[in-house]
Parts: C-alpha cells; sequence; structure tokens
C-alpha cells in the first residue's frame, strides 16, 4: 500500500483528496496535525460534555443535602403526569418542616443548622422507598412525592414511621441537639394533579399539623382552605388596621389590695373592625402571631402605652403584655429603651408582661433580651397562669419580679371552696423566692377580700368599674395631686 492510500485512510475523504496533489511526506505532516486536532476536539467535547452535566446535577440538586430540589420536583411531576397510563393513579405530597430552625441558626450558628437539614436529609432520603422520591426545597423544608400512593392509613402508618427515625437528636459538636418537626400530607389522582395547588395544600395541612403539639401529621381537608382564606383576610384587615386607626389601647387600673389606691394601669389592646365590630384578642392575636404582625402590633403598642405613661407624671406603672416573637427579636430591648428615652417614662415604670411558658430556656435570644432589660431597670412579669406551680417566678429559667395570677384560672383548678387555700398557698410560695402578686380577674368585693386574706399585693379587674381611655387614665393619677381616689366596694 503507498503513503498517498495510508493516508487516505487515516484521514477524511475530503482532505485524502486535497492532499494528492501535495508530496507524500508533507501528507503525512497534515494528516498527523489533523489526528492530533480531532484528539483535541474529542477530548473538549467530552470535558464539555462533562460540565453539561455537572451544571445539570447542580440545577436539580441541593447542594448542602445532595436531594433533588424544588426546580427538579416540576420537571418530575411533568413527566409523570405526561407518562401515566392511569389517570386513576393516586400521588402524594408529604411535606416536611422542622421546629425552631430559625432559633438554631440564629442561637447556634449556620453551621449547626446546616449540619442539622444534612441529618435530616439523609435521614428521609435514607426513608424513601422506589416509588418515593425525596428534595429539599428550601429552607428547613422537605418534601417527599409517593407515586401510586396508598390509602390514607398506610401513608400515616409511614409518616409515624418518619416521625419517629427523622426527628431524632443530631450530633453536633459535643452535644445532641433535639428536633422536632411535623409533616402536612395532601393526595390526589393523577388526573386531578396540578403541582402548585398540591403544595398549598399540604402547606395548609402542615400548618394544621403544628396546632398539636410535638411531632405529628395532618391530612389536607377542605375546611383547611376555607380557613385559610379567612385567616389571610383577617391579616389583611389587621395590616390595614395599623394604618387606619382602627387599633386602640384600653387601661385597666390597677390597686395596691389593701389601701385600695392607684398603682399603675394594664394596657389592653382594642381592635374595631369596620365590618365586624371589636373582635376580642383572642380570636386575632393567635393570628397575628402566626403571620409576624405581632411585631408590629407590639411596637405600636408599646410606644402607644408609653406616651399615656408620660401623661399620668411621674407615678404610676404601666403594664404592657410582650409576645415570645417580640422577645426574640435581638432588637427589642434596644427599641424599648429607646421609646422610655422619648417619653420620658422612668424605666422602673414599665411591667412587661410575659406568658408563662412563652420563653423556653434554650431561646438564647429572648434569654439575653430579658436579663438587658431587666438591668436596664425594667421590670419582668409572667403571666397567663396554668395548671401546677409552673406558673410562678421559681420554675421560671429567667428571674421575674411579679407573677400575675388569674383568678379565674385558680378557681378552674381548685374549685370555689378550695379556691382561698389555693390561693393562699401560691402567694407562700411566691414569697419564698420575693417575688410579689398581682391578682388579675377580680371582678367583685368577695374576691377583693380572698385576695387581702391570701396577701395579695395588687388587684386588677373590672370590681372598680370598666377600663379607661387614655384621658381618663391619666386623670386618675392627675387627681391624685389634690386628693386621694378612693375605690368603694359594693357591700
Amino acid at each position: 500500500m503507498s503513503s498517498i492510500q495510508a493516508v487516505m485512510r487515516a484521514a477524511d475523504f475530503p482532505f485524502s483528496i486535497a492532499l494528492l496533489s501535495v508530496p507524500t511526506g508533507f501528507a503525512l505532516i497534515l494528516a498527523l496535525a489533523f489526528g492530533l486536532m480531532q484528539s483535541h476536539l474529542s477530548r473538549q467535547l467530552s470535558s464539555e460534555r462533562a460540565a453539561a452535566q455537572t451544571l445539570r446535577q447542580a440545577a436539580n440538586h441541593d447542594s448542602l443535602t445532595g436531594l433533588r430540589n424544588r426546580r427538579a420536583l416540576g420537571e418530575d411531576v411533568a413527566i409523570l403526569l405526561a407518562d401515566t397510563k392511569d389517570p386513576g393513579t393516586r400521588l402524594a405530597l408529604l411535606l416536611f418542616d422542622l421546629d425552631r430552625f430559625k432559633f438554631i441558626n440564629d442561637t447556634l450558628g449556620h453551621g449547626v443548622g446546616d449540619t442539622v437539614l444534612k441529618a435530616l436529609g439523609l435521614r428521609i432520603g435514607v426513608a424513601c422507598n422506589s416509588a418515593q422520591r425525596a428534595y429539599r426545597l428550601g429552607g428547613d423544608e422537605f418534601l417527599v412525592l409517593w407515586e401510586n400512593a396508598p390509602c390514607d392509613a398506610a401513608i400515616s402508618e409511614f409518616c409515624r414511621g418518619l416521625e419517629a427515625t427523622v426527628f431524632r437528636p443530631v450530633d453536633c459538636a459535643d452535644s445532641a441537639l433535639e428536633t422536632a418537626g411535623s409533616i402536612g400530607i395532601s393526595c390526589a389522582d393523577q388526573g386531578d394533579f396540578v403541582l402548585s395547588d398540591m403544595l398549598k395544600r399540604a402547606d395548609l395541612a402542615l400548618y394544621r399539623a403544628k396546632e398539636t403539639p410535638g411531632v405529628s401529621h395532618a391530612f389536607f381537608s377542605a375546611d383547611m382552605d376555607s380557613d385559610y382564606r379567612l385567616r389571610r383576610e383577617l391579616e389583611a384587615d389587621m395590616r390595614s388596621g395599623l394604618t387606619s386607626g382602627a387599633f386602640g389601647i384600653e387601661y385597666l387600673p390597677v390597686y395596691e389590695a389593701q389601701s385600695m389606691q392607684p398603682t399603675g394601669f394594664s394596657a389592653k389592646l382594642k381592635w374595631t373592625h369596620p365590618v365586624h365590630g371589636d373582635v376580642a384578642p383572642t380570636k386575632f392575636m393567635p393570628v397575628a402571631e402566626e403571620s409576624g404582625l405581632v411585631v408590629m402590633i407590639g411596637k405600636w403598642m408599646l410606644a402607644e402605652a408609653l406616651l399615656a405613661a408620660q401623661s399620668w407624671g411621674r407615678s404610676g406603672e404601666i403594664i404592657v403584655p410582650v409576645s415570645k416573637a417580640q422577645l426574640s427579636d435581638p432588637g427589642f430591648s434596644c427599641l424599648v429603651e429607646t421609646l422610655l428615652k422619648d417619653t420620658g417614662v422612668e424605666a422602673q415604670r414599665l411591667v412587661l408582661d410575659v406568658r408563662a411558658r412563652a420563653v423556653p430556656e434554650d431561646d438564647l435570644v429572648a434569654m439575653a433580651t430579658i436579663a438587658r432589660l431587666r438591668s436596664a431597670g425594667v421590670r419582668i412579669a409572667v403571666s397567663d397562669f396554668s395548671a401546677g406551680i409552673a406558673g410562678l417566678a421559681m420554675s421560671r429559667p429567667h428571674p421575674v419580679d411579679r407573677v400575675r395570677l388569674d383568678l379565674a384560672h385558680i378557681k378552674a383548678i381548685a374549685g370555689q371552696e378550695r379556691f382561698a387555700v389555693m390561693l393562699g398557698l401560691f402567694v407562700q410560695l411566691a414569697r419564698t423566692v420575693n417575688t410579689q402578686v398581682t391578682l388579675t380577674g377580680v371582678d367583685g368585693p368577695t374576691d377583693v377580700e380572698s385576695a387581702i386574706a391570701a396577701g395579695v399585693l395588687e388587684v386588677e379587674g373590672r370590681f372598680a368599674g370598666p377600663s379607661l381611655s387614655a384621658r381618663k387614665a391619666s386623670a386618675v393619677f392627675q387627681s391624685r395631686k389634690t386628693k386621694t381616689p378612693v375605690v368603694r366596694l359594693a357591700s
């Protein structure tokens, strides 16, 4: 075989024709160069294919846990629906949410948070079988897509197994961090499956599951959708109410039990809805807390209450309720100090009312907030007394200056016959830790007498009349300059 023929075998045909007209040595050089170029192009093509595969992997997978992401979920569902041969095949979405993840990030750092997410993602992925695919949607939200999903009872049994295997302690440094969470479930036949709708339903079910204490799961039901719309409407109405002046504050007098002289006022939030009229705080405050509006409302309320206390002169306490969300805000203590400075109200006159068990011991931000406020002179009271001694100061993870016992709660526990004995017991227990007691919900002279007999320091309630406006509350302390107000109890 001639050298020209060898070159023709080694090179592509068009190039071979061109080589017939050149010397043999030069042809061999050209053939070698062309081979090198082909090799380079092949390697470059392989590299580009690998890079494209890497990009596809990154685009469809979560970089932290390695699970498929929200984008991949959309693609997987589209393929699944397009390939289905039986529109009656059932699909299920299981939406996971981790409790207190923001607290973990804020107090222990994002490194610890990432460790927790990796551990939970791995556990969820391991728990899935061939018909189930695990995804991380973002933050602390995970999801399982279940093809050919069984009946609700079987899904519920699977979720109980997940709750036991997924929400376990995670080893972080030298300690084990407890984890907990909830699962919301939505199911539909493939012929009726719309991903956006199913995610919304799973989220509503997750919200319902979170209402149950501890680790739990819940299935979507039609009533959740109507409840959701009502909550969103209520939230929108509250937002507009903050700017339209629909919110107000009433001031309920607090009296020294023995002398019946006023010592201050307890601020009570009031909302007058443009359609429904006065709405009870028990109706709208849970929505405010769930939506985060409680922080805005609480800021407004604190500012208004301090302005009212400013008009009383230099006497009289103002008791303002605060939520867990406010105390967990790192900037809350600075806000309080700024408002005190702007209004000229002495810190000792402000009493922040914290609900019992609202601040867990491991909420380091809230604990630091309380400590800073107390060091500045602000007083902390604990209220919303519930069963047992847990509502008293000695059981709190943070020091308090006052315990506010609710008369109705004590009566519900002890009954009318044993009420006086139990009240006296609680007052004695509070004294052992040098904590003053205010009895709230006092509505009649008999209750006042029981409070005095038990040694309660202060009483609060409607025994002396209804709540007052800011102007009338100011008049109470203005009148003390000329005379001593006297509360006359009905005989």
